[in-house]
């Protein structure tokens, strides 16, 4: 709890027929990405949603230096669109961002 404040971590809702596919086998896919990207990546889960079957969307936190977790971020984004196209880009327009450095559109 408490990491909608944190300017460290970024978090991304990874839909539940896609948590198999971007964790990898024994985290494989997760820990390459990790070593890429120079980051720190696991699923939070509170204990009442655990077991609540699958279907369920989960949040994936990633926690590092801003470029690696942007990095690692659109890795996973790419990874879930290949799994199942359009939950990130589906109805997505043109947007401006009046943010300095990194922005993504969601």
């Amino acid at each position: 709890d408490g990491w909608e404040d944190r300017d460290d971590c970024t978090v991304v809702e990874i839909p539940g027929d896609c948590i198999g596919y971007i964790t990898g086998a024994r985290r494989a896919t997760l820990g390459l990405m990790e070593a890429e990207w120079g980051v720190l990546m696991f699923f939070m889960s509170k204990a009442e949603d655990k077991g609540r079957g699958r279907g369920v969307a989960e949040k994936l936190i990633i926690l590092g230096p801003q470029r690696g977790r942007r990095g690692a971020e659109l890795k996973v984004m790419s990874g879930v669109e290949t799994k199942n196209p359009g939950i990130f880009t589906r109805n997505v327009r043109d947007k401006v961002s009046d943010l300095k450095g990194f922005d993504t559109d969601r």
